[in-house]
């Protein structure tokens, strides 16, 4: 296959430079913040903050989980961010099925709506969203927060599933229906294995997004027992507000999630957002 776009060597050194002081810049922080959460007292964070730990200490993570209540916020993290992955895949899916590959009068209506939704911030309709939370009894719940987290990732999944249904040919359908495929087969047998790549696309997105939602718990949550990491970050810097090493290792526990789901999905991640926009 050509290359599209041929560098010469000069402009190969300048991407290569660019590229290389970006990962520079990304990972000093990152490496700072494993360093000094390793690190047995704040007065060595403050001594050297971007020396090597002497010695390292491996149980600033277990007075974390432990002491600062981790365990009970990573689990509501958890399952805010994996039931909202369910909701969002599930019902944009079947939603952008619809749209791409069943239109009818309106359908073209429905989906400027939900590009509008694109537009739009969710928050920019916070008091209709908190009086119908209350209204339906579901404030002070995680599921409060698991539905408006999901309705404000709908749009940017139907768009990114409408653009990618529609690049699977219609053939494969036709033939489908010829055999007598029923829609809810097609959409189950034929284009699910065919949209993989756009729904671990949608997943990891949903999930970052989810996972580090602070805002919508901070209004929706008021118990402390249901907060999620982002909230339980605060009460941990309230509770460990000079003690660096450990705020350090708090806010390592809640990056690792995110940092693992895109190691795994990386490469779906990457398939999903480039081949929605090409034509076959």
């Amino acid at each position: 296959m050509d290359k599209i776009f041929k560098l010469s060597k000069k402009e190969q050194v300048v991407v290569q430079f660019i590229m290389i002081a970006w990962a520079i810049v990304v990972l000093i922080p990152f490496m700072s913040a494993v360093m000094n959460a390793l690190k047995p007292n704040v007065g060595q964070v403050f001594r050297d903050p971007f020396g090597f730990p002497d010695p390292v200490t491996w149980s600033n993570f277990a007075k974390a989980w432990v002491n600062a209540n981790f365990g009970q916020y990573f689990a509501n993290s958890a399952f805010i961010a994996l039931t909202s992955v369910v909701i969002v895949t599930f019902c944009s899916s079947t939603t952008a099925f619809v749209l791409a590959r069943m239109p009818f009068k309106g359908s073209t209506l429905i989906f400027i709506c939900f590009m509008i939704g694109v537009i739009i911030p969710i928050r920019l309709a916070l008091a209709p969203l908190f009086d119908t939370v209350r209204t339906l009894g579901l404030l002070d719940s995680l599921w409060g927060v698991i539905f408006v987290q999901s309705a404000s990732m709908m749009p940017v999944a139907v768009f990114i599933l409408v653009s990618f249904y529609k690049t699977i040919s219609k053939e494969i359908e036709e033939a489908a229906i010829m055999d007598g495929a029923m829609p809810i087969t097609v959409y189950t047998k034929i284009m699910l294995p065919l949209i993989r790549p756009a729904l671990a696309t949608i997943a990891l997105l949903t999930f970052v997004q989810a996972w580090n939602e602070y805002f919508l718990p901070l209004i929706f949550i008021q118990s402390e027992e249901l907060y999620p990491l982002t909230l339980g970050l605060k009460q941990f810097n309230q509770q460990y507000a000079i003690q660096w090493h450990m705020m350090f290792a708090g806010i390592l526990i809640m990056m690792a999630p995110t940092m693992i789901a895109f190691i795994l999905a990386s490469k779906q991640f990457i398939s999903g957002l480039t081949q929605g926009g090409v034509k076959e």
